[in-house]
């Protein structure tokens, strides 16, 4: 969620108080979701990148959807 005068990189296009950026767990290989997402002419807005989620560590991809707003696709590292 986004707080009033703080924000985090990378974030959403236009971040508000209460907005969100949403991550979905694959357990899919990371660079076979590079792949698809390419191969659907989304563009990597950053990532692969290290990052912790919840469960540990795990590896992280960025982009946008349609309108702007951010989408990590993640999974956790073995």
């Amino acid at each position: 969620m986004h707080e009033v005068d703080r924000t985090f990189e990378p974030k959403a296009a236009s971040p508000t108080p209460g907005a969100g950026d949403f991550c979905l767990i694959t357990l899919r290989p990371i660079d076979e979701v590079i792949s698809h997402l390419s191969g659907c002419g989304v563009t990597i807005e950053l990532g692969p990148v290290a990052r912790n989620g919840a469960q540990g560590a795990m590896t992280s991809v960025y982009f946008r959807d349609p309108d702007a707003n951010l989408v990590e696709i993640s999974r956790y590292d073995d």
